[in-house]
């Protein structure tokens, strides 16, 4: 990631490089749900909030002490639900934010905090979607995070309207052991974005990727696993399928690989779903860290330490292909982003 200049796009052509402010490594940036609001935090321990003006100018809103340690991830909360952003970091934590009313000596008030059984540092979290109400499934607001001893707990607030209130409902251990203290580690999750079916999990857990979907108990439990990585997973993102039959999960490797699974379901099997590796990218040619799907789920975005953003999409017949690469700055040397239409 940026240090401490992000570029956002404007539209297809155009980038916007502004100064962040942050005084470190910045970690993780989110867009809230309609792309107005934008949440950065970084090494320097510290949560920005910053608000898209009608110039198109990202303007900051809030910045303030978050976390005592390095912040790995932020996300905005399900939008039915408010503003809503939580955090993890090294701390051991994760911390709900809520936004208060205008007037408010504390814009941003913590709401609730999370810490993991084992205490040890906190890679990821996610929201799940808000489910379609059945008689066996609760619509409350949920939070997922993974922790460093290879454990993903899932938290509950049953009224959404108090985030004050949290309650432990699952956990579920990813890996048979805790990794060694002197190992490198990497963890990361991502719900699947269907708010029908029920809920399924993709974690990545050092060098594997395992879907996770509930039993008929409402726990979570290990399913299929997305083969083939031969390093650290750094990152997973679920595609949302916009009526598709068949679901996409992308992954981001420490070997340089993007790689794109496509899920169907197996016939007459509605719990158990047929895993084919679509697409498989070398071409960052270094480690991969993140990737993240757009609003369609028909293009996904990779970023690595080539400092390049590449974008893919099927083709007609469903073969994914290089869209373009968004050099940025830094691996330009330049002081303006570069789109290169491949």
């Amino acid at each position: 990631m940026s240090t401490k200049n992000l570029s956002a796009p404007t539209n297809p052509n155009s980038y916007v490089h502004f100064s962040t402010g942050h005084e470190d490594l910045v970690h993780d940036v989110a867009y809230d749900y309609y792309g107005r609001r934008m949440a950065t935090v970084s090494s320097d321990q510290r949560l920005k909030i910053f608000d898209l003006n009608d110039e198109g100018e990202w303007v900051i809103a809030d910045s303030f002490k978050a976390h005592d340690s390095s912040i790995n991830k932020v996300i905005w909360g399900p939008p039915e639900h408010g503003q809503i952003v939580a955090t993890c970091s090294y701390d051991r934590t994760v911390r709900i934010w809520e936004e208060q009313e205008m007037g408010s000596p504390h814009r941003w008030k913590r709401q609730f905090q999370m810490t993991s059984d084992a205490r040890t540092a906190i890679h990821s979290i996610g929201f799940p979607p808000t489910l379609a109400s059945t008689a066996s499934t609760s619509t409350g607001l949920k939070l997922a995070f993974i922790s460093a001893d290879g454990h993903v707990h899932i938290y509950e607030c049953r009224e959404p309207q108090d985030l004050t209130h949290w309650i432990a409902i699952d956990v579920v251990a990813v890996l048979p052991a805790p990794p060694p203290r002197e190992v490198e580690v990497s963890f990361c999750l991502a719900f699947c974005p269907s708010r029908w079916g029920g809920e399924q999990l993709v974690v990545g857990a050092m060098d594997t990727a395992r879907v996770y979907r509930h039993n008929a108990s409402g726990k979570f439990r290990p399913a299929e696993e997305l083969p083939g990585h031969r390093g650290l997973v750094r990152d997973v993102a679920w595609a949302v399928s916009m009526g598709r039959s068949y679901h996409l999960i992308a992954t981001a490797c420490k070997d340089g690989h993007v790689r794109i699974f496509k899920l169907t379901a197996a016939s007459g099997r509605g719990d158990r779903w047929i895993v084919e590796k679509v697409a498989d990218f070398a071409d960052h040619k270094s480690e991969v860290w993140k990737v993240a799907w757009n609003a369609t789920g028909t293009i996904l975005s990779s970023t690595g330490d080539d400092g390049k953003i590449r974008l893919w999409k099927a083709a007609i017949h469903g073969e994914f292909q290089l869209l373009s690469v968004v050099a940025t700055p830094r691996s330009r040397g330049r002081d303006e982003a570069i789109i290169e239409d491949d």
